[in-house]
């Protein structure tokens, strides 16, 4: 079966940090007994991921988004990102980047890489500062049910789409596709997973693409 349709995450897929939100925390030094609070409350099912976004984001309040963009500018991407894209889009393949990263981080990535979509969270703006407030787009476990919308809206089945990701968050979308590639998959992830990459290039997704459509 042909691929029409391949899934990308972004943080830690992409990009070689497994967190821009983190990564942006810890960049502005608030990440210790502030956001990192935050994410334990988020892992013991204490408070659900909106609103543990809403309170990332309020850390932020303030801050010119220019600086955030200089400090997200940091973020270095994995070996072959750019050329994987490339090689799919070249055998006619929809590429498309899910991620509950921010969208400050996401949108420069479709555009480094050659993506011809993304879907992430969006830090709302104003007057060139950060309002503390945000748009959940991406619900931390739910990217499935946006693949799904994607595959009908350009009548492709589960069979001809493939996802390339690392973590929990990804599982739903691993789900909703016929190939799932795990990229150094977390081990808790590994049984949702038909294919694995261990190397350090995204490169190899070519040739798991290419063998499961013989």
């Amino acid at each position: 079966m042909a691929i029409r349709v391949a899934f990308f995450d972004c943080d830690g897929t992409l990009t070689k940090v497994k967190s821009s939100w983190e990564y942006l925390h810890r960049r502005l030094n608030i990440w210790d007994n502030n956001a990192e609070h935050y994410q334990t409350l988020f892992k013991a099912g204490k408070i659900d991921y909106y609103e543990f976004c809403r309170r990332d984001a309020l850390l932020w309040k303030g801050l010119p988004v220019a600086r955030v963009v200089t400090v997200l500018q940091d973020i270095a991407y994995q070996d072959g990102s750019s050329e994987v894209v490339r090689a799919l889009k070249k055998k006619g393949v929809l590429t498309v980047i899910l991620s509950s990263g921010l969208s400050l981080l996401v949108e420069k990535v479709k555009n480094d890489v050659g993506a011809d979509k993304a879907f992430s969270n969006e830090l709302l703006v104003e007057n060139g500062y950060l309002t503390g407030e945000i748009t959940i787009n991406v619900d931390y476990d739910k990217k499935g049910s946006i693949v799904e919308r994607i595959l009908k809206e350009v009548g492709a089945n589960k069979a001809e789409a493939c996802a390339l990701g690392d973590g929990e968050g990804d599982v739903g979308m691993f789900e909703a596709v016929g190939l799932a590639i795990g990229f150094q998959p977390h081990e808790k992830i590994s049984g949702a997973v038909h294919k694995k990459i261990s190397g350090e290039s995204l490169l190899d997704m070519i040739s798991i693409v290419e063998e499961y459509e013989v």
